[in-house]
């Protein structure tokens, strides 16, 4: 990513950011919000900073199970890539996946853009782990808000494609062979050898897809991480007073997931705020307890992310975000 789509996809997310923000903050008595901050709950805030960096380790467990199949690699190298990606994430959206990459493929034997088939393949289980959890929702709250709904069956679509693109690399198929004769065709000679090299490099990454324990393992990962991140969701509503129930707190959590597929500004701010506001809605007339949850959430699970993920990257040394060939 150069600095120009940096820049542009930065600002962008801020105004995407301040829409969301500006639609979470309508109608909202600020005073109160100022209110239930000043008699926050500390043990339920700590609790939501420690599930969060459960998330985290659990995160890279699930990053070393699907790695797995393709060569062995030491879990504090991705724990540490986990956080840098996620920070950088938390900076400029969906850069993080090309930085964790480059920095994992640096620092061992596997190609980079295998390692970015991996995290394309975390992506479909943490969509999986939304469907799952959607069907629950809709079992156990079957008049959801239309938003919601949608949501969910984004999701669901998002699994679907995700699928077909992974299965469509190991079939043969004349889509892949025409583009393959594009790519020869219309570039030159050395280039398209290196993009074809890259390619079949990538499918390394989905090695994962060949071992039935491995897919188990990792869908049970991914409902365990999330699950933090749920628990998280829930904790923030608890330490300003108020407990939420199953039901909005999935329903914060799948606005979330499907809201940071957009381009967001530095922190979430704005999405986050509008998925909790959204999500809480639904069953609580006012808006003010959910923002202020929203805000500790932002506080207690965003903030730390961006501090660790800034001191694994110095500790690092930095690295460049464009992924070397190997």
């Amino acid at each position: 990513m150069t600095i120009r789509n940096q820049f542009k996809w930065t600002i962008i997310g801020i105004v995407i950011g301040l829409i969301f923000l500006w639609l979470s903050l309508r109608g909202i008595d600020i005073d109160s919000v100022f209110d239930s901050l000043a008699t926050i709950k500390l043990l339920p805030a700590l609790m939501t900073v420690v599930a969060s960096l459960l998330f985290m380790l659990i995160k890279a467990w699930r990053w070393s199970v699907i790695l797995g199949p393709v060569a062995p690699v030491k879990m504090p190298l991705l724990h540490s890539a986990a956080y840098i990606g996620t920070a950088a994430n938390l900076m400029i959206a969906h850069s993080g996946e090309v930085l964790r990459s480059a920095l994992v493929g640096r620092k061992s034997r596997i190609a980079s853009s295998a390692i970015l088939a991996s995290i394309g393949l975390e992506r479909v289980f943490d969509f999986m782990v939304v469907v799952t959890l959607f069907g629950i929702l809709l079992i156990i709250s079957p008049e959801l808000p239309e938003y919601v709904t949608a949501a969910g069956f984004v999701a669901l679509f998002m699994v679907i494609a995700g699928l077909i693109i992974i299965l469509s690399l190991f079939f043969p198929s004349k889509t892949r062979r025409h583009f393959a004769m594009l790519i020869v065709r219309f570039l030159p000679e050395k280039f398209s050898e290196i993009i074809i090299a890259q390619l079949k490099r990538s499918l390394v990454g989905f090695s994962a897809l060949g071992s039935a324990s491995t897919l188990i393992n990792t869908f049970l990962l991914s409902l365990l991480q999330w699950g933090f991140i749920i628990g998280a969701i829930w904790l923030s509503a608890i330490a300003v007073g108020y407990e939420a129930t199953f039901s909005m707190v999935i329903t914060v959590w799948i606005l979330m997931v499907i809201g940071l597929t957009l381009p967001s500004s530095p922190a979430q701010l704005g999405t986050i705020q509008l998925a909790f506001t959204l999500g809480f809605s639904f069953s609580l007339n006012e808006t003010q307890i959910p923002f202020a949850a929203s805000v500790i959430y932002t506080c207690c699970v965003n903030i730390p992310y961006m501090v660790i993920g800034a001191i694994c990257w110095f500790r690092s040394g930095g690295i460049s975000v464009t992924p070397a060939a190997q």
